[in-house]
């Protein structure tokens, strides 16, 4: 058990660490292309349907003060993320300022949602607003709260494309560094597996992240992680090339007496199967790999607690101390079972 235990463990801590990297390549990205915030405002602009309504919007006091242009990436910044925009809006302040910017562009006189419906021209807007009011009409604090609804459940919409869009850089972004660093996940689990050194390593370094009894279980500093874990793991564990190998390798993949077509192919696909299978490990998140690494850790280090003693009471007055109940507990922290 501690075995398998301990091949786990390094398996998820590698996860970990890549899937580390490959989020803060991602925010770079996200925070140089402004992703979430030209999703947010084409989700806006689909909702109202008129771009001089969402340009009312845009261009609201309250709006302009949360839009920030993104950061610059070697003093460059993305064309299309040059235009500041928010990131997020609250479903209140979108809700007050879409009823404004309609009132102001169409001169109502009140910004109540039953007579901005009635005063819109047919479009799009007016559809989608007056069936959301549909049966609340008499009721301005109901209808408020209709619209608020409408704009978080687009909002849920928008989180989940942009989940996935984010899962998929991830992956791509997981092959890379697999293939970068040749992390071979078959690899690292072959090398965990035959070499008791290696496990204690990893395992030594994954206690660092465990949860505490009793305590709320935090996300570490994943900077602070990914250092510890390089610096630790560095000569344990089969990430990285070896040029040497890599120089023989080819010389002997080049003469068909030392290496056949059907070896160089099978050691490729292993190769490659290896690299995508660490890839989808990395699509997961680091928040994933770090509650993950928690679990086996308390499972290899912790069985199941004893039962305290409690005192009660004897006739005399005098405290005794009760035994507790028979109990079976499991150390899985080597291979051996004790029985109590």
């Amino acid at each position: 058990m501690e075995q398998i235990l301990g091949v786990a463990v390094g398996v998820v801590i590698t996860c970990l660490l890549l899937s580390i990297i490959a989020s803060h390549v991602l925010e770079i990205m996200a925070a140089f292309t402004a992703k979430r915030a030209i999703a947010l405002e084409q989700a806006i602009l689909k909702m109202v349907g008129d771009p001089a309504i969402y340009e009312k919007f845009a261009n609201h006091p309250l709006i302009a003060t949360i839009s920030f242009q993104p950061a610059k990436l070697l003093g460059l910044r993305s064309a299309a993320a040059a235009k500041p925009r928010p990131t997020y809006i609250a479903s209140p302040l979108f809700t007050r300022v879409l009823l404004v910017s309609i009132a102001e562009l169409h001169n109502l006189p009140s910004t109540d949602v039953t007579r901005i419906v009635a005063s819109l021209p047919d479009s799009p807007l007016r559809q989608r607003l007056g069936a959301i009011i549909l049966g609340i009409e008499h009721d301005s604090v109901a209808c408020v709260s209709a619209v608020e609804q409408w704009y978080d459940g687009t909002m849920d919409r928008v989180n989940g494309l942009y989940k996935r869009h984010t899962q998929n850089w991830l992956l791509v972004l997981g092959m890379a560094l697999a293939i970068i660093c040749n992390a071979n996940l078959f690899s690292i689990a072959q090398k965990l597996w035959s070499s008791k050194d290696a496990r204690d390593a990893v395992t030594a370094t994954a206690q660092m992240y465990s949860c505490k009894d009793g305590q709320p279980c935090a996300l570490p500093s994943y900077e602070t992680a990914r250092n510890e874990i390089q610096k630790r793991l560095a000569e344990e564990l089969p990430v990285g090339y070896d040029w040497d190998y890599v120089e023989g390798y080819w010389r002997a993949g080049a003469d068909p007496e030392h290496r056949g077509l059907k070896a160089l192919a099978a050691h490729w696909a292993f190769n490659f199967a290896g690299w995508m299978l660490t890839a989808i490990a990395v699509s997961l998140g680091a928040p994933f790999w770090f509650d993950m690494l928690n679990k086996l850790i308390n499972m290899r280090l912790a069985g199941v607690k004893p039962e305290k003693a409690t005192p009660v009471q004897a006739s005399g007055g005098a405290e005794v101390i009760a035994a507790p109940a028979p109990s079976v507990s499991v150390q899985v922290s080597d291979d051996t079972a004790t029985t109590g």
